[in-house]
């Protein structure tokens, strides 16, 4: 099941079954007519990109830039006023936005369905013209619709797409007389019962008669619709749209097949059991076709092909089983597939934007992390069995193992969140599975801005010292969002450089296009193969490497990193575990000698002096924020000891406050356009 989000307005979806049979003139007549009830506020969701819509001809308004999408950062602080400023609106009073930009760019709309159901807040009729918009994702928003009108003309092609979409529908199991089936442009000698056969299971909302030449007239000279074809449509349309009995039984607030408050915020109650011999019943079937094989279970990377023939078993044994009810249905045909292909009950947890970590302490126990804080979740897995078969999958498709010989092993999604995993004997709770989920949309410097972890002040000064090519290290401790900065970082790297990156399990995201990315391999059965971190930052001196980004120092590798920052690679990014600046240089002191090496360790420290420029402290505050709390310029030595200096440093209130006194490299970022205020060097053109 789709998010549901408790909401005032009405969401109300329109989907052509083709192009052409009227899906925008008829959302925005609707639209318009609401509107001018003055009562009203209503808005108008277009699926397609605005580039290529007639809605804002529809609606006599200008096209525009702006897009749903822009807004999803922000829909936890949405107020009227942005809302004013983002929407385009009609001189009726409709407010208008596209969902997609104009290049055809598909956002990531299951973060935007929750933005689209909260706009239900401010608005109290919300229509989403789907026309156009991909077919996975309609479902998507028709499932989280108060009302789905599908519309279609009456001439063969459209008549044929109707029943190619209830064909499209019915694997998914909804309740196909839940949804609305509108004739438009009816030919007056085709009666409306004949149109039954080509909609069996859609419920018929009604018809509206050809109209003739008078809508294309008016489009051809470019002007809104005509009022007198308003006039003769609004009072059909308004009928339709108001008919309870239309409703669609979405479970949604406001849906006459709601009921009480509290059956619409719980989904069906289903058992592990269920779902458990669901899954046992469907790799039996599948193995049965052939499609399956030998294998013991699926992985997810057959869930693409493998998915279609399942969908259309499950359909066959919830009949079997008599389980009726589309909720209910659904959720049993969406879980199973999730243990049969995905993570099992970890998969709504992974499609939660607001959960950033999830750690499963065992079977029968799951928290997450929102906000910087843990929650415990009511979501569990039948038994240590069935979690060890989806850490095993996960492991699969990167060529990582975990069993008795290895008990514990760090691996990634196929998105690149981040997973360590660990079993018993070493685990007495049973199996353990640690997720750092990694975004879906990445983070630039301005969001950084944004959120309150970084000054633009601060910003600047960073861009700076990366195209200055100066040694960074972020430090900080787990969870402090080290990665992530260094991927925001990264992107101040000019894109003509050659980058090098390497990691233990591969998670940066860099924007640029030349860029090599390495990752570590642990050994084999026979405990043979390994190579590590330390064996590929030598192997990539060997690259012609501009920069080298290595993940984390965690051993011996901080030696080989230190001595190619001195040998001619500068502008290499690396993080470290370390809870302040000083503290880091002391642990890169101890990594060093991690190395086997007899070193003296003022031959050590002065290797640190010479090759680090730059600490950068990342640190997660009391009230489970993220910031960057301080950044040191190491200056060189005194004696036995490394010197550091200040150059930000965080403040209750203010964030990073900028010291007095400028780095002691301030001509190299007077180089590439920076200038510490108040200092007296002009900047360079």
């Amino acid at each position: 099941m789709g998010p549901t989000i408790e909401t005032r307005g009405n969401v109300t979806a329109f989907l052509g079954v083709k192009g052409g049979v009227g899906c925008s003139v008829l959302s925005a007549l609707l639209a318009r007519t609401w509107a001018k009830k003055g009562q009203k506020k209503v808005a108008l969701i277009d699926g397609t990109p605005s580039a290529y819509s007639l809605l804002p001809t529809f609606l006599g308004i200008p096209s525009t830039n702006r897009h749903l999408g822009q807004l999803q950062p922000y829909q936890d602080r949405l107020t009227p006023k942005m809302l004013e400023t983002f929407f385009s609106l009609s001189a009726e009073g409709v407010a208008y936005v596209p969902i997609r930009p104009n290049d055809e760019t598909s956002p990531l709309f299951q973060d935007i369905l929750p933005l689209t159901q909260k706009l239900g807040q401010w608005f109290d009729e919300i229509f989403l013209d789907l026309s156009g918009f991909p077919v996975k994702e309609s479902f998507l928003f028709m499932e989280n619709s108060h009302k789905v009108f599908f519309v279609s003309s009456t001439d063969p092609a459209a008549l044929t797409a109707v029943t190619q979409w209830e064909k499209r529908l019915l694997p998914l199991h909804f309740q196909l007389q839940g949804f609305n089936i509108l004739f438009n442009q009816m030919d007056p000698s085709r009666p409306p019962k004949d149109l039954s056969i080509w909609a069996k299971h859609f419920q018929q909302a009604g018809t509206i008669p050809f109209l003739g030449e008078a809508l294309s007239i008016d489009l051809l000279e470019n002007k809104p619709i005509h009022s007198n074809l308003e006039k003769i449509l609004s009072p059909v349309l308004t009928k339709i749209i108001s008919d309870g009995s239309h409703l669609a039984p979405f479970g949604l607030p406001g849906s006459a097949s709601s009921g009480s408050p509290e059956s619409t915020s719980r989904p069906p109650v289903v058992s592990l059991e269920q779902i458990h011999q669901l899954h046992q019943n469907l790799l039996e079937r599948l193995r049965k076709t052939g499609a399956l094989k030998d294998q013991k279970n699926a992985d997810m990377l057959q869930r693409q092909a493998l998915e279609p023939n399942a969908r259309e078993i499950l359909g066959q044994l919830l009949q079997e089983m008599d389980v009726q009810g589309r909720e209910l249905r659904q959720q049993l045909v969406s879980e199973t597939l999730n243990l049969a292909f995905g993570l099992g009950p970890l998969e709504p947890l992974l499609q939660n934007g607001e959960i950033t970590e999830i750690m499963v302490n065992g079977p029968g126990q799951i928290y997450v992390e929102k906000r910087g804080r843990l929650e415990k979740t009511e979501v569990h897995f039948l038994d240590d069995l069935q979690l060890r078969t989806v850490i095993e999958r996960i492991l699969a498709p990167i060529g990582r193992r975990i069993d008795e010989s290895q008990p514990y092993v760090d691996g990634r999604l196929m998105d690149g969140s981040r997973v360590n995993a660990v079993i018993p004997p070493l685990s007495l709770n049973g199996p353990i599975l640690t997720i750092r989920k990694f975004s879906k949309r990445k983070l630039a410097v301005e969001d950084l801005i944004q959120y309150g972890s970084l000054t633009r002040e601060a910003a600047d000064f960073l861009g700076a010292c990366v195209r200055a090519k100066k040694n960074i290290v972020v430090s900080g401790g787990t969870g402090s969002g080290k990665t992530t900065l260094l991927n925001i970082l990264s992107n101040f790297i000019p894109s003509h450089e050659r980058i090098v990156t390497i990691e233990d399990s591969a998670e940066l995201q860099l924007s640029q296009d030349h860029v090599v990315r390495l990752e570590s391999r642990p050994a084999n059965l026979e405990g043979k193969g390994q190579v590590a971190i330390r064996d590929l930052v030598i192997n990539a001196l060997r690259m012609r490497p501009d920069r080298i980004v290595v993940g984390e120092c965690r051993g011996g590798e901080a030696l080989d990193m230190l001595q190619a920052m001195n040998t001619g690679h500068d502008g290499s990014l690396t993080t470290a575990h370390a809870n302040s600046p000083r503290d880091v240089l002391s642990r890169l002191e101890t990594m060093c000698l991690f190395t086997g090496l007899d070193l003296p360790l003022k031959a050590v420290r002065e290797q640190i002096a010479r090759a680090v420029h730059l600490v950068v402290q990342q640190s997660r505050l009391s009230d489970g924020k993220r910031s960057v709390t301080q950044v040191s310029q190491v200056q060189g030595m005194e004696g036995d000891v490394i010197i550091t200096q200040d150059v930000f440093t965080y403040e209750d209130g203010k964030g990073l406050v900028r010291r007095p006194f400028a780095p002691s490299f301030i001509g190299d970022l007077n180089a590439v356009g920076y200038q510490w205020p108040g200092h007296p060097e002009k900047v360079k053109a």
